[in-house]
């Protein structure tokens, strides 16, 4: 950063004058003598009548007495004390400090803000934040916890006010508490703080019922957690309540929620729920919860395509649904038949009224070989449906080796390629992997770490596993 020293303004804004004494700043904008006398004239006050000395291109102005006495343009405060003049009025000092005062960038951080200002205590001159100010004279109180400048005592660093007045009792509870705490203890703020936002909140809800639990779950949720908590996070769970109140007008029962909300949604407010569940509101239907949470796993299967559903992923899903009406197969059973189904159109781009073909079976088969069952039924309401001949097929071992060994070189290529030597945990993958590719043995990297490595030559070593011994190549 570059160190600049510091300058008032001198230069008039009227003339262009440099080094000249400022007779007058108005609106941001300064005036020699010269020029004051040009553009400030006498004449009658616009708002008490009296000669003074105002702008001549205003029409309407206003002495320096009256707009003293003006509120704030912002909030509507009192602003005679300690306030400001802008060009769209009076502020107080709080506004003008947070709003109206222009930005400079902070000598330390180098960042645009408003509240810039040279402080004694710093060992320079230079125009700071209140935030880079504050890092170098204050901490934390190691009793009220609050962030303050400090005094060295007998107990440690600690604020002024604690040091002086020690404890005190809280307005609220009278308990004894550190002096810079101000009124109340820590747990009656956020009592008080917790019941103040609460109140807000529940304008959010019409009814009565509603009204009323939200004010029990609160309770409840402060005397469960703490008060601090329940002040902190009581607002995540505001919409449930406002949803209930929108829908109902009151707590339904569960299969009510569960169809509103999904399971997922259900899983958002667990507290909640568990506080009904305490309460003996409501009463979980675990096999309504299985169905709700079925038909969502369905439907999001069926949104992975984007509202593009092809025409044989439809027509499956429409078959399925007439052997669940005709009772011939189940809600869970459908979606574990139309899950290889999707898988199989969304891996080989299968869109609109394109159809499956024989390679896409077989080479989605050599990667999820478990799937073969499931796919079975979609391959034959294929053939039925679109008069297809086409088979579902077991991979070959030989096959499956063949892909397996294909991803074990990839993996052994991205270790032979680490810087060496290799970390405890990537020498047990690589025995895992050697295992696997020169000896078709699968390894647990578990059962890895009980088994001794015994080096045998330059280039090998050898490793004994169900009492077989097997040579593998080092790294």
């Amino acid at each position: 950063m570059t160190i600049t020293s510091k300058k008032t303004k001198s230069r008039c804004d009227q003339c262009a004058n440099k080094n000249v004494k400022i007779q007058r700043r108005y609106k941001d904008e300064t005036y020699c003598a010269n020029c004051y006398r040009i553009w400030f004239i006498k004449k009658p006050c616009g708002r008490c009548g009296n000669l003074s000395r105002l702008h001549k291109k205003e029409e309407f102005g206003v002495c320096t007495d009256c707009r003293i006495k003006e509120p704030c343009i912002r909030c509507g405060d009192d602003a005679i004390k300690n306030g400001a003049n802008t060009q769209y009025g009076r502020v107080c000092q709080i506004c003008y400090q947070g709003h109206f005062k222009s930005k400079k960038a902070c000598f330390e951080c180098g960042e645009l803000k408003r509240n810039i200002s040279s402080y004694s205590q710093l060992d320079h001159d230079y125009e700071v934040c209140i935030t880079c100010y504050q890092s170098h004279v204050r901490q934390t109180c190691s009793l009220c916890r609050r962030y303050r400048e400090l005094v060295e005592t007998e107990q440690g660093m600690i604020c002024k006010k604690c040091h002086e007045y020690g404890e005190i009792p809280c307005q609220s509870c009278d308990k004894l508490m550190p002096a810079g705490m101000g009124k109340n203890c820590e747990t009656c703020y956020w009592s008080q703080r917790l019941e103040k936002e609460a109140k807000l909140s529940a304008y959010l809800l019409a009814s009565q019922s509603i009204k009323k639990a939200y004010s029990d779950f609160i309770r409840w949720f402060e005397a469960e957690k703490s008060s601090k908590t329940a002040a902190l996070k009581h607002h995540n769970f505001i919409n449930f309540f406002t949803r209930c109140d929108e829908i109902w007008g009151c707590i339904p029962n569960y299969e009510g929620l569960v169809q509103e909300f999904k399971p997922n949604g259900l899983r958002e407010n667990l507290t909640v729920l568990r506080w009904l569940i305490i309460t003996d509101q409501i009463t979980v239907d675990a096999s309504s919860k299985a169905l709700i949470a079925e038909q969502e796993r369905i439907a999001n299967l069926l949104a992975k395509f984007e509202d593009q559903v092809p025409k044989c992923i439809s027509d499956y899903h429409k078959y399925l649904n007439q052997r669940m009406l005709e009772r011939k197969t189940s809600l869970k059973s459908l979606r574990l038949a139309l899950q290889p189904a999707v898988d199989l159109c969304i891996e080989y781009e299968i869109k609109r009224l394109n159809k499956p073909t024989q390679e896409h079976i077989d080479g989605y088969l050599l990667l999820k070989q478990g799937q073969y069952s499931s796919l079975y039924g979609f391959v034959t309401f294929l053939n039925k449906s679109y008069e297809l001949v086409m088979v579902c097929n077991k991979p070959s071992k030989e096959d499956v080796w063949k892909l397996k060994s294909k991803e074990t070189e990839q993996e052994i290529m991205r270790l032979y390629n680490k810087a060496k030597p290799l970390s405890s945990k990537d020498g047990l993958i690589w025995l895992q992997l050697a295992m696997a590719y020169f000896h078709q043995v699968n390894v647990t990297l578990s059962t890895l770490k009980t088994l001794s490595v015994r080096p045998g030559n330059e280039d090998m070593s050898m490793i004994v596993f169900n009492e077989k011994e097997y040579w593998l190549p080092k790294i």
